[in-house]
């Protein structure tokens, strides 16, 4: 191909030449950079990450940048060519030839239908996009007439706001892949654009279908636990929603390795890492799994054997201990079996693991007698029948309501809320209030100026109410036991009331109401520290005009 010459003489025509090549530069210049930077911050955005908007708006800025400074060393360097050629009466014609002489007809040609393509390709993706906007705003109506709760709105939202952005880059990585497959352009230049667009294309589909999980799977367990509310399937609906978290980030897992995994078969320097993916996958949704036949055989065994009701007996509450121990044995044996099947898709086999987990067990038996000591004290503790669930119990200075007992730690609740976790092999002495009966004893301070014959009695008269105000806590009446000490100011009087297991609190908070009101209605005084001050100025003179007392006559003989 040759060019066409539009001047007269050389030296126009070199302004010419020099000039048009400047522009194609400058324009080649700006599409490679500021073009390309800007696609891929517009890319960015549609999958709506933060961290890389901002490392893609960084980088935009340096494109504009590097793309000024570059123009204005093409525009020197096109100057001093023109300068040079201009010094040296030299014609760049031929050389403008020789650069083209690879350029035919047919080929620019298929540039024209490449471009008439890519129109075509633009005027489609414009009217699918807005197809697409229409569909989801439909959708958008859809999802706010539903009733969804807070976080299935905000998952909602974030679905609403995501699935324009994977539109866009669906239909662009098929309208791209079409447009470069028909322009023949290299192999390099195929690659990346098609790896560049699948990887964003992915992680937004990600992001979207994580969006659409957590919605609908949060839906639909709410759907189901309010048709089963009130049924006898309502503590399995229960159960699924203690599930929903696990399951949810189980999914989420699962999507982003998914994702991970397509991404990294697009390198061929990475192909090492793929096939972990779906071991990774399989190995979340065992655990799931195991979470998911724990939380129901936990259920099955408590609707089995689990007694419930606020006042139980003794052998309801063994019973009810037993039924933890065993559900915790379950949940143990399950995550055991899991983890073998988990070792057999890492590619270990588990046999000679078990073949060895008795002398293992031996081993560590003997390394860590604390251990086993725990576990025995914890097996006695058990049998032995000293401890249960819901006992009111006092082991040295640790004292509350025992919450749960296993084979080694036993947690304590006590009264301030706080979780006492102790080794079985710790536990010794243990003083239990929940056993039979126990005792509340109240001491109440009178003051030495009361009557304390009418004290007595409206003592008695507030122990024979306590029984009936007590709901059931006290037994038999309380019994007033007398003066129990006497300090400077006040005695105090001992009342005893036998009280139901673990009532004692209740039954002394009762009783010190109820002799405080009694008190104030009779007119009883409160007790205080008192003094009594003496002014001294009468007693001084007579001390000192009293005659001085005769001497004994035995005691003056011996003086003597």
């Amino acid at each position: 191909m040759e060019i066409f010459i539009v001047a007269d003489t050389v030296e126009l025509n070199n302004a010419w030449l020099v000039g048009l090549s400047v522009t194609l530069m400058l324009l080649t210049l700006w599409a490679l950079l500021v073009a390309s930077s800007a696609l891929l911050y517009q890319g960015i955005r549609l999958v709506g990450m933060k961290a890389l908007e901002q490392a893609a708006d960084a980088l935009r800025k340096r494109a504009r940048l590097s793309a000024a400074l570059l123009s204005f060393v093409v525009v020197v360097a096109g100057i001093g060519a023109l300068g040079v050629s201009l010094w040296a009466k030299k014609d760049l014609a031929p050389h403008f030839d020789a650069l083209l002489v690879g350029v035919t007809a047919e080929g620019l040609a298929d540039l024209g239908r490449g471009a008439g393509l890519l129109v075509l390709l633009l005027a489609g993706f414009v009217v699918l996009e807005r197809a697409a906007r229409q569909l989801l705003v439909r959708l958008e109506r859809r999802l706010n007439e539903w009733e969804l709760a807070p976080e299935h709105r905000a998952h909602a939202q974030k679905a609403v706001e995501q699935g324009p952005g994977f539109i866009k880059l669906l239909l662009a990585y098929f309208a791209v892949g079409v447009a470069v497959s028909s322009l023949q352009l290299p192999a390099a230049f195929d690659w990346f654009i098609g790896t560049f667009l699948f990887v964003l294309l992915a992680i937004s589909g990600g992001r979207l279908a994580v969006s659409l999980l957590h919605l609908m799977s949060g839906r639909f367990v709410g759907s189901w636990a309010a048709k089963g509310t009130a049924t006898k399937y309502e503590e399995y609906f229960l159960a699924l929603g203690r599930l929903l978290p696990v399951g949810q980030k189980s999914l989420e897992a699962i999507v982003y390795i998914s994702v991970a995994t397509l991404i990294i078969r697009r390198f061929q320097g990475l192909e090492f890492f793929a096939p972990y993916g779906p071991v990774l996958i399989r190995i979340i949704a065992l655990f799931f799994a195991a979470s998911v036949v724990v939380e129901f055989v936990r259920l099955l065994i408590a609707r089995a054997f689990k007694v419930d009701g606020p006042d139980l007996d003794d052998a309801a509450r063994r019973r009810n201990t037993f039924v933890a121990l065993i559900q915790s044995a379950s949940k143990y044996l399950v995550y055991f079996l899991v983890g073998m099947m988990v070792l057999s898709d890492l590619g270990v086999d588990p046999t000679p693991i078990l073949a060895g987990a008795g002398i293992v067990g031996l081993t560590v038996g003997l390394g860590s007698q604390a251990i086993v000591t725990d576990m025995v004290n914890g097996v006695f503790l058990l049998f032995e029948d000293q401890i249960l669930n819901g006992d009111y119990i006092r082991i040295e200075d640790t004292e509350g309501v025992v919450e749960e007992i296993t084979p080694r730690i036993t947690r304590i609740r006590d009264r301030f809320g706080r979780l006492h976790i102790l080794r079985n092999g710790e536990v010794k002495n243990v003083i239990n209030y929940s056993r039979g009966w126990t005792l509340a004893i109240v001491d109440m301070a009178v003051a030495y100026e009361c009557d304390l014959k009418k004290v007595m009695d409206v003592i008695r008269q507030v122990c024979e109410q306590v029984p009936m105000l007590s709901q059931g806590k006290v037994s038999e009446i309380p019994r007033l036991l007398g003066i129990e000490s006497m300090e400077e100011s006040w005695m105090n009087l001992r009342i005893e009331a036998r009280v139901q297991p673990g009532a004692h609190f209740d039954v002394k908070r009762l009783l010190n109401r109820l002799l405080i009101e009694a008190f104030k209605a009779n007119g009883l005084e409160f007790p205080y520290p008192k003094a009594v001050e003496y002014d001294g100025g009468p007693w001084l003179p007579a001390l000192a005009a009293s005659p001085p007392q005769e001497e004994p006559q035995a005691l003056a003989a011996s003086n003597r």
